[in-house]
């Protein structure tokens, strides 16, 4: 697939329109809607009674996020966004007197409001802190403590667009014994994520920004040793083994899988619109995505800084996605500008924040560089 004909699958790139606020929402491309219509439409016609195709439509998209993150779709449920996803963790470990969870203290709130309810049963929460925006292992290994239970990362964060390193994260943790949960809303799928190798024990994901599909819908990773430290705490009649036995109420027939998280019926027209996205990457190739994205984002950095202004986001490459924030005078007259000039991105506390993605041009980069230094 050409870029060209990538970037004809989204009906914004046919107007003057440059999106450049991925880290935020994405736009759909046709293809997503066509998979929405129609299952939407054989649901009104076709095939209205939805079990078993819909259903294996859901497992072939577990499949699509399992192969990225080199793991099995037995391992992958749904839920209904990020924050959903964290409280089945963060509800489900059986907490001790004293424990103590350690997070980031510019986290995005999804990642912090589920840990921080635990203080609520005795945990405590601890907050780092960096000076340069970087976290690294180093900066970890100093404030894990003998009770540090659990930690909480994303895998890039939402603010100044830090890509952690996760494997080396994830190897400190497991040998620590402590668990590893990652929020991948803003590195997921264009960055490449090996839930194994990097030894990450939960993960959760929305798919309405980088995923480039409906709101309503994410993702959990459940490891099997993740599983076994979380104590169900919400059932329903899909948990189970041999989910049409309708009438053995036995909880003991919990399945064995992460598919157990998943209570009943689910957002399918979501899960079809999900599944068009991620073949739709497929086509384009990962490796390309990722490229590309990081580009734009090289680009960015590099033009800003030539134009003096100061760049939150680093500049090395392996330390940075598709975020790039930056300080400017006054960012809200700022981001008026380039909205009157048709394109789209955002102000978080006080910074410019620009969020190109693959499909982007570094024509429309460009453009947007020269609109914020007229």
């Amino acid at each position: 697939m050409t870029l060209d004909q990538a970037r004809r699958q989204f009906p914004h790139t046919w107007t003057e329109m440059i999106y450049l606020n991925h880290a935020a929402i994405s736009p759909m491309s046709f293809r997503v809607r066509e998979a929405v219509n129609n299952f939407l439409e054989r649901r009104s016609l076709k095939g209205i009674e939805s079990f078993p195709w819909a259903p294996k439509m859901a497992f072939e998209t577990k499949k699509l996020i399992a192969d990225r993150l080199n793991t099995t779709a037995e391992r992958i449920a749904f839920t209904l966004n990020t924050s959903e996803g964290l409280n089945i963790l963060a509800e489900g470990v059986q907490w001790q007197a004293e424990d103590r969870i350690l997070l980031y203290k510019y986290e995005y709130p999804t990642n912090v409001y589920p840990f921080l309810n635990q203080s609520r049963k005795g945990v405590a929460i601890d907050f780092f802190d960096t000076s340069d925006g970087k976290i690294t292992i180093e900066q970890i290994k100093e404030h894990v403590t003998p009770k540090t239970k659990l930690l909480s990362l994303s895998s890039v964060q939402f603010l100044d667009g830090y890509r952690s390193d996760l494997e080396s994260i994830g190897n400190f943790c497991s040998a620590n014994n402590i668990l590893f949960s990652v929020d991948a809303i803003q590195g997921f799928p264009h960055i490449p994520i090996d839930v194994i190798q990097s030894k990450i024990d939960f993960l959760s994901c929305g798919s309405h920004k980088w995923l480039m599909s409906p709101e309503g819908l994410a993702f959990i990773y459940v490891s099997e040793k993740a599983q076994a430290l979380i104590k169900q705490s919400s059932m329903g009649w899909t948990s189970v083994k041999n989910a049409f036995n309708h009438f053995d109420f036995d909880v003991s027939r919990i399945r064995d899988d992460a598919w157990r998280y998943e209570n009943g019926a689910m957002p399918y027209h979501s899960i079809a619109a999900l599944k068009s996205s991620l073949e739709f990457f497929g086509e384009f190739g990962y490796d390309q995505i990722y490229r590309r994205t990081l580009d734009h984002t090289g680009l960015l950095i590099d033009q800003c800084l030539r134009n003096g202004a100061e760049v939150h986001t680093s500049q090395t490459e392996h330390e940075r996605a598709g975020i790039v924030t930056l300080t400017v005078d006054d960012p809200e007259k700022t981001l008026k500008r380039l909205e009157d000039h048709h394109i789209m991105a955002a102000v978080r506390a006080g910074k410019l924040r620009i969020s190109p993605y693959f499909y982007t041009t570094e024509e429309e980069v460009r453009k947007t560089v020269n609109l914020l230094f007229i």
